[in-house]
């Protein structure tokens, strides 16, 4: 009996001196970015045995709202991935870790140009950059031999290569979404918020765009209804879609056998100015709640390291974040990388200030009614009085 009660309470005090810590990390990756980030997480469990690392997926479409839900009630992750701009919502709303207390010396350096200074909100870092992410225009070379340079030549080919009947359409990407309209609202000369961080999402160079991005569907008849990432994904696997607009997670989507080539997005000829994608800084947060957060920013440390850096790169396909990677041969030799760094260049911050939160669902809303068919004017200066509305309501 004693020799049991012995063994007993020395299994409790191993178990208590040596249980693993359970840290949860939600992400929105799918196709080659999630089967990437599932061997990180093997690795990184398989590297040591005081904490252990549990990925969830979360559909992005859902994923901020499930944010900014769980996270107050404690009922989030204690990590998670995504773009950098609800940073500065979530830190006014308590739901991101300023990460200063455990940095031990200035990590900028790390990182390539654009991706560390989003990822800061009055002067305190809230995320460490996984990635710099913005939508470029993919295209098949077996249907378009010479991508275009102009918004007209994508039109003149995509209107070449669209046949309704057999299901064949010239250009493929989410016409409804506010975040891939961007680029022809800014290449238009648009913006979502003026110098004093007043919304202008109805300003006349808005309007306009949204006016492009309906005559494109309902004018000249190139895309197909109701598009999703599904759709485009299909549809481009099938090649019965000629061109897609669509960003690098992409291709960890697309099937081994289906050829396909990158360039950056085209001038818009009405203006002469090149579409301006929202370039993002992906990057791995802390929720406050976390009740594990010195092993949580292990963690995250891990994540953004060479080696996890290099299968995100090599096998999830992101332009990472880590410049160390691109001195890696099978990186280097990329022949995508390129034109994923051109783009970057064509392309701009999405706005991280606690304004923008208010933003995504009037425009979404108001993107989505200009795509059947309502007056763009009517619909952005309706959109505009919505943003106003719920940011006094807010206290801005």
């Amino acid at each position: 009996m004693k020799k049991f009660l012995f063994i007993m309470l020395f299994t409790l005090i191993f178990s208590i001196l040596f249980a693993q810590i359970e840290i949860v990390l939600w992400h929105s990756y799918r196709g080659g970015e999630k089967a990437a980030l599932k061997k990180v997480v093997k690795n990184f469990n398989e590297s040591q045995q005081e904490i252990k690392l549990k990925a969830l997926m979360t559909p992005f479409d859902a994923f901020p709202d499930k944010i900014t839900a769980a996270i107050p009630l404690g009922k989030g992750p204690d990590l998670f991935i995504f773009a950098h701009d609800r940073i500065g919502g979530w830190v006014e709303a308590d739901i991101l870790e300023s990460l200063d207390f455990y940095l031990e010396e200035d990590i900028s350096g790390q990182f390539v140009d654009g991706a560390y200074e989003p990822m800061i909100y009055k002067e305190s870092l809230y995320g460490l950059p996984m990635s710099l992410k913005s939508i470029i225009l993919f295209y098949n070379p077996n249907i378009i031999k010479t991508p275009p340079q102009t918004t007209d030549e994508m039109i003149a080919l995509a209107k070449e290569h669209t046949n309704e009947e057999n299901n064949e359409y010239g250009l493929v990407y989410e016409n409804a979404n506010y975040y891939y309209n961007a680029c022809w609202m800014q290449g238009f000369g648009g913006r979502v918020f003026d110098e004093n961080d007043n919304p202008i999402v109805n300003s006349e160079e808005c309007v306009r765009s949204f006016q492009f991005a309906q005559d494109l569907y309902l004018k000249e008849k190139i895309l197909p209804p109701e598009v999703s990432n599904v759709l485009v994904t299909t549809l481009f696997n099938e090649q019965k879609a000629a061109m897609v607009i669509t960003g690098p997670w992409f291709r960890g989507e697309i099937a081994e056998d289906v050829p396909y080539e990158i360039e950056i997005l085209p001038i818009i000829s009405e203006v002469g100015n090149r579409a301006t994608p929202f370039m993002s800084s992906e990057g791995v947060m802390m929720s406050t709640k976390s009740e594990h957060k010195d092993e949580a920013f292990e963690v995250m440390k891990y994540l953004i390291s060479d080696k996890p850096a290099l299968i995100m790169a090599l096998e999830g396909k992101q332009p990472v974040a880590n410049k160390n990677v691109y001195d890696n041969p099978d990186v280097a030799n990329d022949k995508y990388l390129p034109k994923f760094k051109e783009q970057i260049e064509y392309s701009k911050p999405m706005p991280s200030i606690p304004q923008m939160t208010f933003v995504w669902s009037p425009a979404s809303t108001a993107i989505q009614a200009v795509i059947n068919g309502k007056d763009p004017k009517a619909v952005l200066d309706k959109a505009q009085d919505t943003i106003i509305k719920n940011l006094k309501a807010a206290g801005f």
